[in-house]
């Protein structure tokens, strides 16, 4: 009995642990979520969901918050029913309030999740993209050499091919052969238009000739009638969505998404340019940054729910937050349930806390190393990036040129931090499936990690195995497109030193396949 009282008063006293126990950092103070018991009714009258929701407490706070609008926020539309239903997606709402009043939003959070109604509440938090753009750079000269592909720009893509002659204001020095392996990775798998890569940012100048053909068509929609031909709830969504406006207009007014864009899938082997990663992936656009840098945390879960539920096979989030919110970590799971792979950006603040959604158990976060190969401790502009239990690998980061998204005949343009190690994950990820769809998020995993080149960073940080600096270690795409599975090995999981199961990978790094044709014939 007494242990019954003792579960009893921890489950009362639930709302306000959460409040106070939080060091929240960022936050909206003009919205917040919900998670009721009950789905709230729908008005009659207006048909959406009412502020006046029948319920007595709840009604009482509105009133006295100045509830001006009530929001669900995962659509049910397109929705897998049966694990949306299991989720509890249908209800969790934002709460507006009127925005000409003080409020304190620890005390609202408070009397909101105790209420008798609500399983808990919590505030909107915001984040931020997780790179910057470089502004003191010495553009080098011209490298005459034969590069695969033909992109003129080529040469400057260290992360792509090392040759020694970028380097980064950092005080790194240029070594050759410290890139990701692109070159022979493209003599096995260059993509396939059958993967969808959902970049979450702050859009996408989708009009640039370079990403020409490349953005993901909503091809159930007809444009501009002003209907929602999919029923998907969201109106004439054929190139995307904007989440900070709500409309369908998704373009880039900061430049942060189109960088990542390009990384990931500008056209390549054209002769103009750079090169991304994959030469015919699907770029999805779904802005939920907004042209400031900021990323409140209810347009971050409708864009994951949004590029599950449309299609996507991995999620690309450069960008995260200093707060932990349980419906993101919902949001996230949804992804995960879904088969999609998320891959995240550890963040730039070169230390070892916890930013989501890169600390959220099933996604892939990803840090950054700098043109020596070791952990990029900091960046062009400054910061340096972070590390954590959590950490899967690091991949190139710093001085990362692609797109500008304000002139498509800039090319002078670089961006540095683990949000471009981030898109370069995504890219060889992409590549992956194109190389066999039928991989699942987990054989993703596995063999991205299997095959990351380990021992290559500041011996005092990257110790053999995983460490929480380098994650396994820096990414290899060819090793990664190379790799076998031959039965199974025992390895130790970083966050928690438990033993996990992983497919045992013959991977060659030192010695490479004579002709594209003998590379190709390992894989058959």
């Amino acid at each position: 009995m007494k242990n019954y009282f003792i579960v009893l008063l921890l489950v009362l006293s639930f709302g306000t642990a959460f409040a106070d126990n939080q060091d929240w950092k960022e936050y909206s103070y003009t919205k917040f979520i919900v998670n009721t018991k009950n789905v709230l009714g729908i008005s009659e009258a207006t048909g959406e969901i009412s502020v006046r929701t029948g319920l007595n407490s709840l009604d009482e706070k509105n009133f006295r918050y100045k509830v001006i609008r009530i929001k669900q926020l995962f659509k049910p539309q397109n929705s897998d029913m049966a694990l949306y239903n299991e989720l509890g997606l249908g209800r969790i709402y934002v709460f507006y309030v009127q925005s000409n009043q003080t409020i304190d939003m620890k005390h609202l959070i408070n009397e909101y999740s105790n209420d008798t109604n609500v399983l808990y509440s919590e505030p909107v938090f915001i984040g931020h993209s997780a790179g910057m753009r470089d502004y003191n750079y010495i553009k080098p000269q011209s490298l005459k050499s034969q590069l695969m592909p033909n992109d003129p720009l080529f040469y400057m893509q260290w992360h792509l091919k090392n040759t020694g002659i970028i380097t980064t204001t950092s005080g790194a020095s240029a070594k050759i052969g410290a890139d990701v392996n692109m070159e022979n990775a493209w003599e096995l798998e260059t993509g396939s238009d059958d993967i969808i890569v959902a970049i979450l940012d702050s859009g996408i100048r989708d009009d640039h000739p370079e990403l020409k053909g490349r953005i993901w068509i909503n091809k159930n929609e007809i444009p501009n009638n002003g209907i929602d031909d999919d029923n998907n709830g969201y109106v004439d969504d054929v190139r995307g969505w904007n989440f900070t406006e709500d409309d369908n207009n998704p373009e880039d007014g900061f430049g942060h998404g189109t960088n990542i864009a390009s990384v990931i899938g500008e056209n390549s082997n054209n002769n103009v340019g750079y090169a991304g990663i994959n030469f015919r992936c699907k770029l999805m656009n779904c802005k939920n940054l907004t042209d400031d840098n900021r990323g409140d945390y209810d347009w971050w879960i409708e864009s994951i729910k949004y590029a599950v539920d449309n299609g996507a096979r991995i999620i690309n989030m450069s960008e995260g937050g200093e707060d932990f919110s349980k419906t993101l970590k919902t949001a996230i799971d949804y992804a995960v349930r879904k088969g999609v792979f998320v891959v995240t950006a550890m963040m730039n603040k070169n230390d070892g806390k916890n930013y989501y959604p890169a600390s959220y158990q099933g996604v892939f976060a990803v840090g950054a190393t700098d043109t020596d190969d070791k952990r990029c401790k900091r960046f062009t502009w400054g910061g340096g990036s972070c590390w954590g239990n959590h950490i899967k690998v690091v991949a190139p980061g710093n001085k990362i040129y692609g797109l500008d998204n304000n002139d498509v005949n800039n090319y002078d343009i670089s961006w540095s931090g683990t949000s471009q190690s981030a898109a370069i994950v995504s890219g060889i990820a992409s590549l992956l499936l194109a190389q066999n769809p039928k991989r699942t998020i987990d054989d993703l995993s596995r063999i991205i990690t299997a095959t990351a080149v380990d021992g290559i960073g500041d011996p005092r940080e990257d110790t053999p195995g995983w460490d929480k600096y380098m994650g396994f270690g820096r990414v290899d795409a060819y090793a990664a497109l190379m790799y076998e599975y031959k039965g199974k090995e025992k390895i130790i999981q970083n966050n928690n030193n438990s033993v996990i199961e992983q497919p045992e990978g013959q991977v060659n790094n030192k010695r490479k396949a004579k002709s594209i044709e003998e590379r190709r014939a390992v894989l058959k």
